[in-house]
């Protein structure tokens, strides 16, 4: 039987479920991530979300249907955008989701506006080191399951984004070829043959970032 994927929650939709979720909290702001917020996503993609709360301790992440809510407490996201160890591999590992130019915004309470103007334009090529060591060791974990993964996906995406880098000093959500191919084609075909056929050069582009966080590392630390 064939099955139609809903359509996308819309943003008031998905503050009244955050609300519901969270009572007796202040919802800063709301913002999509993952591939949303890339401008990766397709008709497979579920709708991935942050949210930071005042009032909130710590982080937790909920699975519901679709929707995917990622939600942190104040001070644990602001840990995380710092790229502090003590917050989860995982959480640090795409703190880089925030750089989108896309106008990812669901909510803001305008209260919070500082606060939020501060996490989105956060200066990523200062931390390069840092944020390139946690999603490294992040990915050669993941790289070892047996079979791919569909987020390996970001592999190729941050590889392509270091060439801009290497171009223009600054770290942005700017893909370059052939990596933005790459990228888009294992996203479409992770999960067949083809997939498999891009193990090879998924390991290789992982060791090039991993290189190249070695080098970011010993140039700040002089």
């Amino acid at each position: 039987m064939l099955q139609v994927k809903p359509k996308p929650l819309n943003k008031e939709s998905i503050l009244e479920i955050i609300q519901g979720i969270f009572p007796n909290t202040t919802v800063m702001f709301v913002y999509y991530c993952g591939s949303l917020a890339f401008g990766l996503n397709d008709e497979n993609s579920d709708d991935d979300v942050t949210v930071v709360l005042d009032g909130f301790k710590g982080n937790v992440h909920l699975s519901l249907g679709e929707l995917d809510i990622f939600a942190y407490g104040r001070d644990v996201y602001l840990k995380k955008q710092n790229l502090d160890p003590t917050v989860p591999l995982y959480d640090r590992a795409y703190i880089d989701e925030v750089l989108s130019e896309k106008d990812n915004l669901i909510y803001l309470d305008e209260s919070y506006r500082d606060e939020y103007e501060a996490y989105k334009n956060i200066d990523l090529t200062s931390k390069l080191g840092l944020f390139l060591e946690s999603f490294v060791e992040h990915y050669k974990m993941r790289i070892e399951y047996p079979e791919p993964q569909k987020s390996h996906y970001h592999i190729l995406r941050v590889r392509g984004i270091l060439d801009h880098v290497d171009e223009t000093g600054k770290y942005r959500h700017v893909v370059h070829e052939p990596w933005y191919t790459h990228m888009i084609e294992y996203k479409k075909n992770w999960n067949n043959s083809k997939g498999l056929e891009y193990m090879p050069l998924l390991r290789e582009a992982l060791v090039y970032i991993e290189n190249y966080k070695d080098k970011v590392m010993k140039d700040e630390l002089g």
